[in-house]
């Protein structure tokens, strides 16, 4: 990681700064709903992300993309947030540090960093690995010296997406129902990436 002012060090601290805007809703996926919608580009590579993703103004330089996810049937109350974040080559940390950063941010009933469920995959010739975290989750407040905003029963998923121009980082938080139905999804998305002159 380097001292203090190394760029890595600034790069995971943005991470974990800019993931926490206001949740947004999400649509109940499970494994059987096939990945249809438009292409989302960063870095010379692709993904497919859902037509019912609604995409957002980007909010800083820090982040390649977010989405708002709406609630299925007009439900009402949280839902959750997706952003990918793009730093260029040799920027952001590695997997094992995105997968440590992530899980302070969700504690168990002790207080603890809660389990994390760490896979790998590869596709598209790229590694990625996958963590899915459940429990009380520490919503960062961008403002100094204001404390996180705690909300249980709330889940978080990441994904580090490991290119020769840089990896790729993909966040989703919400509600915990919500992030459990929509990890097949999540999966889905990741690893449709290709480079963006294949069809």
């Amino acid at each position: 990681m380097g001292n203090n002012n190394s760029p890595m060090r600034w790069a995971l601290f943005w991470i974990l700064l800019s993931v926490n805007a206001p949740a947004w809703g999400a649509a109940n996926q499970d494994a059987d709903v096939p990945l249809n919608g438009r292409t989302f580009k960063v870095a010379g590579l692709s993904f497919t992300v859902p037509y019912r993703w609604q995409s957002r103004p980007v909010e800083n330089s820090n982040r390649a993309g977010q989405w708002h996810v709406p609630l299925p049937h007009d439900e009402d109350g949280e839902g959750a947030e997706v952003t990918v974040f793009y730093f260029g080559p040799g920027i952001g940390g590695s997997a094992k540090e995105n997968v440590t950063a992530w899980n302070g941010l969700v504690l168990d009933p002790e207080g603890n960093p809660a389990a994390a469920k760490v896979t790998t995959l590869a596709s598209g010739g790229f590694k990625i690995t996958v963590v899915s975290i459940f429990g009380t989750y520490q919503q960062t407040v961008t403002e100094p010296g204001l404390p996180p905003v705690t909300k249980p029963k709330f889940g978080l998923l990441g994904a580090v997406v490991e290119t020769p121009q840089g990896n790729i980082y993909w966040q989703l938080t919400g509600p915990e129902a919500l992030v459990t139905a929509t990890l097949p999804l999540f999966n889905k998305i990741v690893a449709s990436v290709k480079p963006q002159d294949k069809p």
